[in-house]
């Protein structure tokens, strides 16, 4: 209420107190004009006072040479205006008699003065008697009465002619003197203005004026430059076309030109009529209208987005509104300044919070981001201008690039309102809906815009990217646009909804001939679910990497290190980019090394159930990292496990660098190398894993200094592989045929005693066999 009351006070001290504001506004916007002139006398040793009247008087000089041009002109018109009637009454009659029906206008205008005249009673009715005045009957002709004002006296006369004068000579003298003044002054009306404006905060209030100042200027100079570029080639034009006082209509169009979008045709009618009065025919009027629209075409579409940098950022319909405004509050003058004042209203917007909606209504800059454009029309299920926006952003940037700025942000908008409970179910699915439509409506578009070449072999790709949503809708979107951006960089991808990472959905995933699975939330603390989904993905599939695109994360929890860590993922992203490219990485290995062992959801209970049956309680697998580390002595290296589908028993560490290795391994059940192993239920050696490309970028392996690995299954007297017995050195290291078949000779044994209740007996019998251990 009190930004609303000072408004209209300001604008009612603005009406009443016109007379001084509106000269003292010309004098701010002319020292705009004139103080670059006034700082290059400077810079020429010339005093400030005498820089200030040389400049003013430069402009008074132009200004009147203007005036005298145009003064001089309008004589020269009105003297000649007698010789144009004859010119104008042949054309009227010309339209009259080659008017439609032949003498249609002249009969309408008979009948029209007829009707008039009627009406009046100026006609006599048929049959009446004369009047008769006086005695006699004599008829007398009435007496005509004239009256005439008395002739003026030489005050009145004065009076009469100065008076209409003396109000712009006023006008015109207070702007002089306020010019002078405020160029005299600039520094220091500047320091009160920031003193007064900024209220303590003198960054705030410079760069206001500083804003204020620039836009203003360069609107003022581009405009000049616009203008006389527009009214120069029209004088000329006008000139050679034979329009009489072409200069007067030149500087008139360059003038008139400050008026947004009027000025022009304003500019245009007086050398059009003129054009009708002079020519006989109708050749100079036509000439005249082609040559102000052509100047016009090329002025907006030319030279003022060549010369305007930046705008003066002012809407459009904030140009008209405001025109009107100062129009009805300062008159024809307030229609010239309407666009500097203006800009001005727009800066004072930006930088005060109160007036903070005058830069809204006003400006010309998006107040909405691209994402909560997008949102806003999700919100809406206005599916067309969606996908209007979209296409638009594709078409400058890429769909990559849609996603990653756009698409995915106003997704994270749709879950953050989703958190605070101000969006409920039927929204969501809205978004999400209007979304993965969005999605798809570009891939055709992009399909569209694509050689036949290209979509021939984009069909032909295999799937062998997962895109899974997490949870939500939302998530289901996600994934669409993550697939769309794979399948455009020529990698197959299949969009699997929320339903198939629930449990029972898992085990019955489809995993042959898949290479990765990207799993998407936009849960700002994703790390339980992920971890869930992926270690059951990483017993059935332990070589398909699995990557965590988190889109939402709370902040402080952007580390990808520790994501993939607590997710057991093999990498976690928050951006689209960096997922893309490193499933790109990790696809295109995969295509080099072949098929990788899967396991399927069958095969996957039957492992547990079949280590269920074993009945190894907690005593028993105490056992067995016994049993492990009577294997590490036997082959002389620092680790042995004995991994079981469900659990690893690490062996005790023989260095401080085995101990490092060992702790990062405890717990780590869903290593590739042993998931490897139970999954191809064969042996497995890598005598040096960062030579092995199957391994060489596996974070399990190198981030905890595994350097040679050798593995072979744990199998039951079923066949069922319940587990592995692996060894494991922080060195590279050789590895015999006869070191594999005592590793088979010792897991065969192992499993033996497991299940007769012996964890550790085959073990120690091998020991007393005198084995001894590989070089």
């Amino acid at each position: 209420m009190l930004t609303a009351g000072g408004i209209v006070l300001a604008i009612g001290a603005l009406y009443l107190g016109r007379e001084i504001f509106v000269p003292f506004a010309l004098a701010i916007l002319l020292s705009f004009v004139l103080t670059p002139l006034v700082n290059w006398l400077r810079r020429w040793k010339v005093p400030r006072i005498a820089a200030v009247l040389i400049a003013v008087s430069i402009a008074f000089i132009v200004v009147a040479g203007i005036a005298l041009v145009v003064g001089r002109q309008l004589v020269q018109l009105a003297s000649n205006l007698p010789n144009y009637q004859t010119t104008i009454t042949d054309k009227i009659r010309s339209l009259q008699s080659s008017a439609p029906g032949g003498g249609v206008v002249d009969a309408v205008t008979t009948t029209m003065q007829d009707l008039g005249r009627e009406i009046s009673g100026d006609e006599k009715k048929p049959g009446s008697a004369p009047s008769r005045l006086g005695a006699g009957g004599e008829s007398r002709e009435p007496v005509t009465v004239r009256m005439e004002p008395p002739q003026p006296r030489p005050l009145e006369l004065i009076r009469s002619v100065i008076g209409p004068l003396l109000a712009p000579l006023a006008t015109s003298g207070l702007v002089v003197i306020f010019v002078i003044f405020v160029l005299l002054e600039r520094e220091d009306l500047r320091d009160r203005f920031i003193k007064l404006a900024g209220a303590g905060d003198l960054q705030k209030s410079t760069q206001a004026i500083n804003d204020a100042a620039s836009r203003v200027s360069r609107y003022l100079l581009m405009q000049l430059v616009v203008n006389l570029t527009y009214g120069v080639p029209i004088g000329v034009a006008l000139y050679f076309v034979g329009v009489p006082n072409a200069i007067l209509w030149g500087l008139l169009a360059a003038v008139l030109r400050f008026i947004p979008y009027l000025g022009p045709f304003i500019a245009a009618i007086f050398p059009a009529a003129l054009a009708i009065a002079v020519d006989p025919g109708w050749t100079m009027l036509f000439w005249v209208v082609g040559l102000f629209v052509t100047a016009e075409l090329v002025s907006n579409n030319v030279i003022e987005p060549w010369l305007y940098g930046s705008s003066t950022g002012l809407s459009s319909l904030a140009i008209i509104i405001a025109a009107i405004f100062w129009t009805m509050l300062w008159g024809p003058v307030g229609l010239f300044l309407a666009t500097p004042l203006t800009v001005c209203l727009v800066v004072i917007g930006r930088y005060v919070p109160q007036l903070e909606f005058l830069g809204i209504l006003l400006g010309s800059d998006p107040v909405l981001a691209p994402e909560e454009q997008l949102y806003q029309r999700l919100l809406a299920g206005n599916l067309e201008e969606a996908v209007e926006f979209a296409e638009n952003y594709v078409d400058e940037c890429s769909s990559r690039e849609l996603y990653d700025n756009v698409g995915i942000p106003a997704l994270r908008l749709a879950e953050n309102d989703r958190q605070r409970n101000s969006i409920d179910t039927n929204y969501r699915r809205l978004v999400a809906d209007t979304a993965i439509s969005v999605v798809r409506e570009v891939d055709d578009h992009i399909r569209e815009k694509a050689s036949a070449v290209t979509e021939g072999s984009h069909s032909a790709q295999r799937p062998c990217v997962l895109c899974l949503a997490g949870r939500t809708e939302l998530d289901h979107a996600a994934a669409e646009m993550l697939a769309q951006v794979l399948e455009e960089h020529g990698i197959g991808a299949k969009v699997l909804p929320p339903i198939v990472v629930s449990r029972g959905a898992l085990e019955q995933l489809d995993l042959q001939g898949v290479d990765a699975v990207c799993l998407s939330y936009f849960h700002p603390q994703p790390q339980v679910y992920a971890r869930y989904v992926f270690r059951r993905l990483r017993r059935r599939a332990p070589q398909v990497k699995l990557a965590a695109c988190c889109w939402n994360l709370i902040a402080g929890t952007e580390q990808a290190g520790e994501l993939k860590t607590q997710m057991a993922a093999d990498a976690a992203f928050a951006s689209l980019q960096a997922c893309v490219e490193q499933v790109e990485a990790w696809v295109g290995r995969a295509a080099a090394l072949g098929e990788t062992p899967q396991l399927t959801a069958d095969a996957e209970r039957a492992q547990i159930a079949a280590l269920r049956g074993l009945g190894l309680d907690a005593s028993k697998r105490q056992d067995l990292e016994e049993a492990s580390r009577k294997v590490a002595q036997a082959f002389n290296v620092p680790i042995a496990l004995v991994t079981l589908v469900d659990n690893i028993q690490p062996a005790a560490a023989a260095d401080s660098r085995a101990q490092d290795v060992q702790a990062g391994l405890q717990g780590n059940h869903e290593g590739s190398l042993d998931a490897h192993v139970i999954a191809a239920d064969d042996m497995l050696v890598s005598e040096d894993v960062t030579e092995d490309p199957r391994f060489a970028d596996d974070p399990h392996v190198l981030e905890r200094g595994i350097r040679f690995y050798a593995g072979v299954p744990l199998r039951t007297s079923s066949g069922h592989v319940v587990g592995c017995l692996c060894v494991i050195d922080t060195q590279p290291r050789e590895f015999t045929d006869q070191d594999r078949d005592r590793l088979q000779e010792m897991a065969n044994q192992l499993m033996v005693d497991i299940q007769s209740g012996r964890a550790t007996t085959g073990v120690e019998s091998d020991s007393s066999r005198e084995v001894h251990p590989a070089p």
